[in-house]
């Protein structure tokens, strides 16, 4: 068993019931070593309660949230924080706690959709930890020319997986289903934790 636990949180719009995140988990549990643990922001378990939609709670206090939910007795540099799309960028103001030892992020929304002048790359200039984006190349939040032309923070490693979109989806030429797409992440994810620790186990 890693030394690491794995914390995910959701996007705004989906939790972890359905979709790219329920496939995602499943994957992780059966492939990786580390303990996967998946986190459901309050105005996501309203939504799901009820069935009704509504926007994600004020950005600072789901930064709060999370924090919250952390094991408050894990261990100085025990703890992999990581999320999909709204919940990368959640994730990647978390790197002052001491727990957190890295942070992923599943399909990072470097802007509005369609709209790169909105940018978010403030949201990645703190980061001191290492960091890890899985970013597809059809992705209409952060699209390879675009973002390739950014400085990015130094503790951010950047790979682009080939002709996904934001929810790692393929087209149908390329001959690859989600399902295949999931298992490739979670390789890439363990390689990446291997790299930056060594294989500490």
């Amino acid at each position: 068993m890693s030394k690491f636990s794995f914390y995910m949180v959701h996007g705004a719009g989906l939790g972890h019931s359905g979709g790219f995140l329920n496939k995602f988990g499943v994957t992780f549990c059966r492939t990786q070593k580390m303990n996967y643990l998946p986190l459901t922001f309050e105005y996501m378990s309203e939504m799901e309660a009820n069935g009704k939609r509504r926007p994600p709670t004020r950005f600072p206090q789901l930064v709060d949230e999370f924090l919250n939910k952390l094991d408050p007795n894990a261990p100085i540099n025990s703890l992999i924080v990581a999320g999909k799309s709204m919940g990368g960028r959640v994730a990647s103001q978390l790197s002052d706690d001491k727990r957190v030892a890295a942070i992923v992020c599943l399909g990072f929304p470097f802007y509005q959709q369609g709209k790169p002048e909105k940018h978010r790359l403030s949201f990645l200039q703190e980061i001191n930890k290492p960091c890890l984006i899985i970013q597809g190349t059809r992705d209409a939040f952060g699209k390879p020319d675009w973002v390739k032309q950014q400085h990015l923070n130094t503790n951010i490693k950047l790979h682009w997986f080939e002709g996904a979109d934001h929810d790692f989806n393929m087209l149908k030429s390329w001959n690859k289903d989600q399902t295949q797409v999931i298992e490739e992440i979670n390789q890439i994810i363990n390689t990446w934790i291997d790299s930056e620790f060594k294989a500490v186990t």
